[in-house]
């Protein structure tokens, strides 16, 4: 019997890359489900057009949107993938995903994972240290949940058996660059919660049976975290840039590699510094604020 998969859609304000998106996963499956954090544009509207089921969750971060919505719908599909909507799947992906989920060789497989590039500035970045990036985002219901991340969340499975999918899907934002910037922003705030909470808060313990993929991102973000800040984004960006080749994407490799490796991850430690230092970078008081944020 061919096997089946629902797609996840998470929105909040996504009517620029909505209805582009709804076509191109329509190719994969017709069996659709959003969540959304209370979107104030069309974005409600655009779901209704389609008629695809949408509940509503107040957005705390992406992790917890993604397990309320495993455990608000009745999924009923033998998968789930879930895909940003200003993403986009590429047609050699949707033919692999529907050759691999119905591959009897592959039936013991319970997470995918594929390959994402980054589509900016006219054209998508091929080098540096997250061209590709490696993402497990198909896995079997019922066997993954979502890690109660404030950022950089994945989806943890049961028993992990995955298989490498060989085709992209891109990262394909339409909005403007300053749109971008306050969107990452946000993003270092939330991501500065994270290295707090690994400073200050857990050893950041392994999981048990974890993907050799996320083990290996788990090892450098803890090298990372222990590393002094503001002078790692500097080594970083030097890493991304020159040793792993981002040069070669010209003027955009440069714009990318300087606002999302080097200030995105500055900032980050900016406001780690900031936190620490509003509480005169008393261990005790900072651990006491931290428990009440997370």
């Amino acid at each position: 019997m061919k096997k089946t998969i629902g797609v996840l859609l998470l929105t909040y304000n996504e009517e620029i890359h909505l209805e582009r998106c709804i076509h191109n996963v329509q190719k994969l499956s017709n069996q659709i489900f959003i969540i959304d954090s209370f979107s104030t544009d069309n974005t409600l509207a655009i779901a209704a057009k389609y008629n695809i089921p949408v509940v509503q969750n107040k957005f705390i971060h992406h992790a917890n949107q993604i397990n309320k919505a495993l455990e608000i719908y009745p999924f009923e599909t033998d998968y789930i993938i879930r895909v940003d909507c200003d993403e986009l799947l590429s047609d050699s992906l949707i033919e692999e995903i529907h050759a691999c989920l119905n591959d009897e060789a592959l039936s013991s497989i319970n997470g995918f994972y594929m390959q994402r590039k980054v589509f900016f500035m006219g054209g998508i970045i091929q080098y540096g240290m997250t061209n590709p990036i490696w993402l497990l985002r198909i896995w079997k219901r019922g066997e993954g949940q979502c890690d109660d991340k404030w950022m950089d969340e994945k989806i943890v499975l049961k028993q992990p058996n995955t298989y490498n999918l060989k085709n992209l899907i891109i990262d394909h934002n339409l909005n403007n660059l300053t749109w971008w910037t306050q969107k990452h922003n946000l993003y270092a705030s939330r991501e500065s919660l994270e290295v707090l909470k690994h400073r200050y808060l857990q050893a950041d313990q392994l999981q048990d049976k974890l993907p050799i993929k996320d083990l290996i991102i788990h090892i450098l973000k803890s090298f990372y975290n222990k590393s002094p800040i503001f002078v790692r984004s500097i080594l970083l960006f030097h890493y991304s840039y020159f040793f792993r080749l981002g040069i070669l994407d010209g003027i955009r490799g440069l714009m990318w590699n300087i606002l999302q490796v080097f200030w995105y991850r500055f900032l980050v430690d900016a406001k780690v510094y900031e936190f620490e230092n509003s509480f005169d970078f008393d261990k005790t008081r900072i651990k006491e604020a931290l428990k009440e944020i997370v």
